[in-house]
């Protein structure tokens, strides 16, 4: 090989390492924009990002079997099967002996009849026996034959037993056959088709009603009866333009149905139907699956970013402009922007993201907050209270949305500070040692012939 190849080999070498270098630096650059001036800035704000995005935007409605809400209940038991084959078999005997039986009990006091008649007598005791019993069956409380059968509970099952418990009161204020009404409560589901009385002052839950749906129904009565409305008031109502358009609630969310959408996005829901037999049954219950607060956080980024980067490069800014991108607690001032318009080009696109990221956290812990007192006031309704199915649901959602404002917040503080102090040690060290190097006296060349009395002394 000649020296001229071997310098276009080494040349065509040095190439190939140079792109493959490129294409290695390529694969490692992070999808944020790193800064290349002002680094302590950007490692004094924590990096790029306080949070993480979510990991899907979406929720999924899932729609349960019929069998999932299907309840086991005492009444599909035929407790009186016994008693109505006796019966049956005394009618059997004729019209005759019927009517003589009933003649001779009703002419007859039982003492006399004991004496006269003492096989008919018997007879009557049989039947008033088993009567008791099938009374005393009838009004007893099923929990334990049910607790026989039922391996595992059923989500529904308490709302259920609150919508019977309803049609019993209405049963026992008319005075009517106790066996009948039981009949009519377990075996006909007369109660959970005629529903519950709900918050909106209207029974749901039921046949031609509106379904059960706790986080929602709860939300909309709870923002009603903070702005001081009845709890029905209509959910699409808009206060966005009226009196109330200051407060930190109508602020947040314009009408109660916002709320309500926001909360059952956010928690999740449920639409429960009480009824499981009859063809006229509404469907199946469905649940909304939640998503936490990680969709609501890049939504709310996505109306604050683009903004602030407008802002960012424009020469001024209005106060409709800031208030845009403001959050409650968190407000951008004319200085703040005129600040960031002085950084440097790379490390001004950081710091808009940063501080759009950290205002975007501000309004959904913001909104999280606003929705977490909404249901703590609808629970205290009346109807919601006298449900305590509903009342230990709703508040295991509420606490579930405290823990989504911790794990944020968390988040939060634990990004800032593994991104913030290793980084920092490391330029505050190379500044210290520069700075260091900076004021060390420097040593300059000494005179050989240096000025003695006024006169030039002898050369060292």
């Amino acid at each position: 090989m000649t020296a001229s190849s071997r310098r276009q080999h080494k040349a065509l070498q040095a190439i190939s390492c140079v792109a493959m270098a490129c294409a290695l630096t390529a694969l490692s650059v992070p999808a944020q924009a790193q800064p290349v001036s002002s680094s302590s800035l950007y490692y004094r704000m924590g990096g790029g990002s306080p949070s993480g995005m979510a990991p899907n935007r979406g929720s999924l409605s899932t729609q349960l079997s019929a069998g999932v809400r299907a309840n086991y209940s005492c009444g599909k038991f035929d407790i009186g099967a016994s008693w109505s084959t006796l019966m049956n078999s005394i009618q059997n005997l004729g019209a005759t002996v019927a009517g003589a039986v009933q003649a001779g009990i009703a002419a007859l006091p039982l003492y006399f009849l004991q004496r006269a008649q003492p096989g008919l007598y018997q007879l009557f005791q049989n039947f008033s026996q088993k009567a008791d019993l099938l009374v005393a069956s009838s009004l007893k409380s099923c929990e334990e034959m049910e607790s026989m059968i039922k391996a595992g509970k059923d989500p529904y099952e308490d709302y259920i037993a609150l919508a019977k418990g309803d049609a019993w009161k209405i049963k026992a204020s008319l005075s009517g056959d106790v066996v009948q009404a039981k009949v009519d409560i377990n075996k006909n589901e007369e109660g959970q088709k005629k529903g519950l009385d709900w918050v909106f002052g209207a029974r749901a839950g039921g046949i031609g009603t509106a379904p059960i749906q706790p986080i929602r129904d709860l939300a909309v009565a709870g923002y009603n009866v903070t702005i001081n409305k009845s709890a029905s008031t209509i959910a699409t109502a808009n206060y966005g333009s009226s009196s109330l358009s200051s407060t930190r609630l109508v602020q947040a969310f314009k009408a109660p149905e916002d709320l309500a959408k926001w909360s059952t996005e956010v928690l999740g829901d449920q639409k429960i139907y009480l009824c499981t037999q009859d063809a006229s049954c509404p469907n199946p219950t469905a649940t909304v699956t939640a998503t936490g607060l990680a969709p609501k956080y890049e939504q709310e980024l996505e109306g604050v970013l683009p903004t602030m980067r407008t802002l960012s490069m424009a020469e001024t800014a209005s106060q409709a402009d800031l208030a845009k991108v403001s959050a409650p607690g968190m407000a951008v001032s004319p200085q703040l922007m005129d600040a960031v318009r002085k950084l440097p080009t790379d490390m001004r696109s950081v710091a808009v993201n940063r501080l759009s990221q950290e205002i975007a956290m501000h309004k959904v812990i913001d909104k999280a907050l606003i929705a977490r007192n909404a249901l703590i006031s609808g629970m205290s309704l009346p109807q919601a209270t006298a449900a305590k199915q509903v009342n230990n649901e709703v508040q295991q959602r509420i606490d579930r949305l405290t823990q989504y404002i911790d794990d944020m917040m968390f988040e939060f503080r634990i990004r800032k500070e593994m991104t913030g102090d290793t980084a920092l040690a490391i330029m505050q060290n190379q500044l210290a040692a520069g700075a260091a190097a900076a004021g060390a006296a420097g040593g300059g060349r000494a005179d050989r012939a240096p000025l003695v009395d006024g006169h030039v002394g002898a050369q060292r």
